[in-house]
């Protein structure tokens, strides 16, 4: 789900070692008490700002959207200890690492994953999945100067947000619109099924956010996928509105048809009642 690595948030990492495990499992005691002092270090000039070195989408094959979503990676006080490490880990050395990258932000969505089953133990993988893609915060800004947008190929839907994804009550299946190469003068569609479990109807209102790349006079590379936001993009057509229904589901038709050769890309935003709202991206490399 997350492929890439971001942002500049450290959380503190309690750990036992092997010998003290076996000696509390030989225990068979069923409660434990420990007192532990917990440090948390916090670079708040960096927060959600997309890593230089995080991957970006779209994938070779299918030219699908991805990431799906992104999460901490960059800066991370780690389960790995500072024994052995060179001089920059924290105290005398006995401490833990910082690290970053994949390795970081990919465990942070799996625990995330594993917090909205506890949760809801009724939940399906997909339902997991859609709580944590489609309620992402979409506000992650570009490495190099941390000021301008990126593309959904370089962040999907944005940063995880677990708070919110906790309170889901609305699910799409699949996450993006990935419509992979399309031929101009060629509309090609793809259907979104939306599921409402509650007893109540969910009205959404439906609007495009598009995705213009752009170097801002040759200050941002192009690798960094940079760009502007703008609303709304002809090139995207969607419903003014969608209905789920109470216990139910009901789909909606995303077409993009560009007439010429370009790169088509951004989120489709749904707004509904109270804070119920989720987003998608779309992505398509229309030519001839």
């Amino acid at each position: 789900m997350a492929r890439t690595a971001g942002f500049d948030d450290n959380l503190p990492a309690v750990m036992i070692g092997k010998n003290e495990g076996a000696a509390l499992r030989a225990s068979g005691a069923t409660t434990l008490s420990a007192v532990a002092t917990f440090q948390e270090f916090i670079i708040e000039d960096n927060k959600d700002i997309l890593a230089g070195f995080s991957g970006q989408g779209p994938t070779n094959v299918d030219f699908a959207v991805k990431p799906d979503v992104t999460s901490v990676g960059v800066n991370v006080l780690s389960s790995i200890t500072c024994v052995g490490k060179p001089a920059g880990c924290p105290g005398d050395g006995s401490g833990w690492a910082f690290f970053q990258g994949t390795s970081m932000s990919t465990p942070h969505i799996a625990g995330s994953a594993a917090v909205l089953l506890q949760l809801h133990n009724d939940w399906s993988p997909a339902q997991v999945k859609s709580a944590l893609v489609n309620r992402a915060d979409l506000l992650v800004k570009d490495a190099v100067t941390g000021t301008h947008d990126v593309g959904p190929t370089a962040q999907g839907t944005g940063r995880e947000n677990l708070s919110v994804s906790a309170d889901a009550t609305t699910w799409m299946d699949p996450v993006s619109a990935s419509f992979g190469k399309v031929t101009v003068g060629h509309p090609t569609s793809v259907t979104i099924t939306l599921s409402n479990p509650t007893g109540s109807a969910e009205t959404f209102t439906v609007s495009v956010s598009k995705f213009t790349p752009d170097t801002f006079g040759g200050t941002v590379s192009s690798i960094y996928d940079a760009g502007i936001l703008s609303s709304g993009d002809d090139r995207i057509t969607v419903p003014g509105s969608v209905m789920v229904p109470a216990n139910g589901s009901t789909t909606m038709t995303v077409t993009v048809n560009s007439s010429h050769g370009d790169v088509v890309q951004g989120w489709i935003n749904l707004d509904g009642p109270g804070s119920n709202d989720l987003h998608f991206a779309y992505y398509a490399q229309v030519g001839r």
